[in-house]
């Protein structure tokens, strides 16, 4: 009995045919081990993703999945291809993830907690220069201790359109006051005159 042809041999195997499927291993056995081991470059992991590809490219055989059958070499390389590159990129995020650290410090850095500090000094600072009054509630009450919105405009009296228009005013203040204390705006030239 002859070599059977890529279109008898998926007939064969999904009839149930343990030669034919014997047969497939055999042709393509070397095949696919010199692609795989191209990719892994490992002899050892390319047999086992060899024997793990034979495993899926039977079930699929099995399953009927092969569309178009006198094109078997090229799904039989593809799948092995396929399950190269998967363990390739498995194994880079395995990589990233060991040399990541597991558990963060749970203390924080010092420079942090120093920077955070003075950001938040600044901003207190800022707001506490503010002249309206109002300014200076609507801004620490929304943005610092983040209290909620409706209950500002009830304690302030103020509809959303209100608190719009004033928090709207308090932040473009806040933002001149700010520029001005980190030195960001050029105090007018009267030397000039």
């Amino acid at each position: 009995m002859g070599e059977a042809g890529p279109a008898e041999l998926v007939a064969r195997i999904i009839a149930g045919d343990q030669a034919a499927e014997e047969q497939l291993i055999l042709r393509y056995r070397d095949g696919i081990s010199i692609a795989v081991n191209r990719i892994i470059k490992n002899p050892s992991i390319t047999e086992d993703i060899c024997q793990g590809a034979f495993v899926i490219i039977l079930q699929k055989i099995r399953r009927g999945d092969v569309r178009e059958p006198e094109r078997l070499s090229g799904f039989v390389v593809g799948v092995a291809k396929n399950r190269a590159i998967e363990y390739i990129r498995k194994a880079r995020l395995a990589d990233k993830s060991s040399t990541e650290d597991p558990v963060p410090d749970p203390h924080p850095d010092p420079l942090e907690l120093l920077l955070e500090k003075e950001r938040d000094a600044i901003i207190r600072g800022t707001i506490d220069d503010l002249k309206v009054e109002r300014d200076k509630q609507v801004l620490f009450r929304f943005y610092v201790a983040e209290e909620d919105k409706h209950q500002i405009c009830a304690d302030l009296g103020l509809d959303k359109l209100q608190f719009n228009t004033v928090i709207s005013r308090a932040k473009e203040r806040y933002r001149q006051l700010y520029l001005k204390r980190i030195g960001k705006v050029k105090k007018p030239d009267n030397s000039k005159k």
